[in-house]
C-alpha cells in the first residue's frame, strides 16, 4: 500500500514539474525590444510587417568632411537613412584660388536660380521619398549660399518633399547661415520646416555631438 502511495505521489510531482517549466515555443519568448512582454500571434513583432512610417532620411553634401563628421554622430544617436551628394565630374579642387570653382558656381545659381542649367551636375540618386516624414539637410556654407552641389539635389527633388518635416544643419567658419536657410526654403517651397536650424561652425565640429543632441530635442524630434 505504500509503495502505491509512493508511486501516485511521484506521479503528481513529475507533472507538476512539467506544467510550470517555461514554455520552448518562441511564440512566448520576451521580445528584444520589450524584454519583459512576451510576443503573441496577435501582437507581431516583426518590424517589417507594416509599411514604413516616421523614417528619418539625411541628406548631405561634405567636401572637407565637417559636415561627414556631424552626420556620422547624428547616425549615433537617431535611426535614419543618408545619402551623400557627390558632384559628377571629380578631382576639382574646390579649395584652389580661394574656392573659386564653389564661388563661380554660387553666382551661376544666384544669377538663375530658376534654370536646371545653372547648377552643377551630381550622381544620380533614387529616393522614395513617401517612405519618409523627416528629411534632415546637412549644408557647408559656400559663399554665404549652400554648397551648389547640395543645392541641385534639391532643385531636382524639393517638390517632392512637399509637406515632409524638414531640418536644416549648416557647417560653416564664421558666417552667418541665413542665406543657406533661404536657399532651403527657395528649393523646397511646401517643406514643413522645422525650427530653429543647426548653425555648427567649422571649430565646433569635434564637440558637435551636444549639439546635436540639444537640436534634436528643441526641434521635438
Amino acid at each position: 500500500m505504500k509503495k502505491l502511495l509512493y508511486f501516485f505521489f511521484a506521479l503528481f510531482a513529475t507533472v507538476g514539474v512539467s506544467a510550470c517549466s517555461p514554455s520552448n515555443d518562441p511564440i512566448n519568448e520576451p521580445s528584444a525590444e520589450n524584454p519583459e512582454e512576451p510576443v503573441t500571434p496577435d501582437e507581431p513583432n516583426n518590424p517589417d510587417s507594416n509599411p514604413a512610417k516616421g523614417k528619418t532620411l539625411i541628406v548631405y553634401y561634405s567636401y572637407t568632411n565637417n559636415v561627414h563628421r556631424i552626420v556620422s554622430d547624428l547616425r549615433t544617436q537617431i535611426e535614419a537613412d543618408v545619402i551623400r551628394i557627390e558632384p559628377a565630374e571629380k578631382g576639382l579642387d574646390y579649395a584652389a584660388n580661394n574656392y573659386a570653382i564653389g564661388s563661380a558656381q554660387i553666382q551661376a545659381i544666384r544669377n538663375h536660380p530658376g534654370n536646371a542649367s545653372s547648377y552643377p551636375a551630381i550622381d544620380p540618386v533614387e529616393v522614395q521619398f513617401d517612405e519618409y516624414d523627416t528629411i534632415i539637410v546637412a549644408a557647408p556654407l559656400w559663399w554665404s549660399n549652400m554648397a551648389a552641389p547640395l543645392q541641385t539635389f534639391l532643385f531636382k527633388h524639393g517638390a517632392e518633399m512637399a509637406g515632409k518635416r524638414i531640418g536644416l544643419i549648416v557647417s560653416s567658419a564664421s558666417s552667418g547661415i541665413s542665406a543657406v536657410e533661404s536657399d532651403a526654403i527657395r528649393l523646397i517651397p511646401d517643406g514643413k520646416f522645422l525650427s530653429p536650424s543647426l548653425w555648427i561652425r567649422s571649430s565646433q565640429t569635434s564637440k558637435c555631438h551636444s549639439m546635436t543632441s540639444e537640436w534634436l530635442k528643441s526641434i521635438g524630434y
